[in-house]
């Protein structure tokens, strides 16, 4: 029992160490402002960079705003990003177009093509792109799931360089998750009537705009649930919250339902300082 109280207690000042040395690092500006990835006004990117001769691993943040607000435009300061250069890390702070200018689908293209993106400036950008982890908070830790869990994006016959590159993840994770994008589940998952879930009212005009064919298409590839299995990347994603509303601890609960299901590696955990020792540590491993 000595030798427990011994451990935990070591673990603890540990722990408290590794906290007042990240609260100690000053916010850092971007070593890159609005880097556009794509033709969009609204896909740019910062980018912080530590200053190292090796490559180095990146970790990309999307914003959250439920994909109807948000944005990067003034946050050139992040003390993430020096926490995060620190430990030998690039990253970078990601923008995406809206609901009021894409559908969901593409919206999720935009988050793929940042990660296309930077791998294929590896060089110019002296990136490791074996070594590439996201995160984000709500509508972007939803993306960064999407992203660890569908199918690699690259495209080798493409005419755009960019989308020849890999999308896939070594590591992933964000705050207040939904469990999938196909929001056809979301009434069963939150227990709610059709016309009282979140973003019912998208669902039919997307089912209009597309044709049932392409909207049940893409439900299959917006579903995380579905697309989860024992390949996709290591996750740490955070308890929900009370209630039935886009932060429910019910997304949580069928996500880790569904991880036991699929044998995926999914850590539900609290805390900034847990998730971002995650996915650091996810990065700086061996390969």
């Amino acid at each position: 029992m000595k030798y427990r109280i011994t451990t935990i207690g070591l673990a603890l000042v540990a722990a408290l160490g590794q906290a007042q040395a990240q609260e100690s690092i000053e916010p850092k500006e971007a070593d890159h402002k609005l880097i556009p990835y794509g033709k969009e006004k609204r896909q740019v990117l910062h980018l912080w960079l530590p200053k190292t001769k090796s490559p180095t691993p990146l970790v990309l943040h999307y914003h959250g705003g439920g994909f109807v607000v948000g944005d990067i435009r003034e946050k050139t300061h992040s003390r993430t990003a020096a926490v995060c250069n620190a430990a030998g890390i690039a990253y970078a702070d990601v923008e995406y177009r809206l609901l009021n200018q894409a559908m969901l689908h593409e919206i999720m293209n935009d988050c793929a093509r940042a990660v296309q993106f930077l791998r294929h400036n590896a060089k110019k950008y002296n990136l490791d792109k074996t070594r590439v982890a996201s995160y984000g908070e709500s509508a972007g830790a939803s993306a960064s799931l999407w992203l660890a869990t569908i199918d690699d994006q690259a495209d080798p016959n493409s005419k755009d360089p960019v989308l020849r590159e890999s999308s896939r993840l070594t590591a992933a994770g964000g705050f207040w998750v939904q469990a999938t994008f196909d929001v056809i589940q979301w009434p069963q998952i939150l227990g709610l009537p059709e016309d009282k879930t979140p973003y019912w009212g998208m669902v039919k005009s997307s089912k209009a705009q597309l044709g049932e064919k392409r909207f049940n298409e893409l439900r299959k590839d917006m579903d995380m649930l579905g697309n989860m299995d024992k390949n996709d990347p290591p996750m740490h994603f955070s308890p929900g919250k009370e209630g039935q509303g886009v932060h429910s601890q019910r997304f949580v609960d069928v996500l880790e339902k569904r991880a036991k299901e699929a044998g995926a590696n999914l850590i539900i955990k609290d805390g900034r300082e847990s998730l971002m020792q995650f996915l650091t540590g996810k990065l700086n491993a061996k390969k």
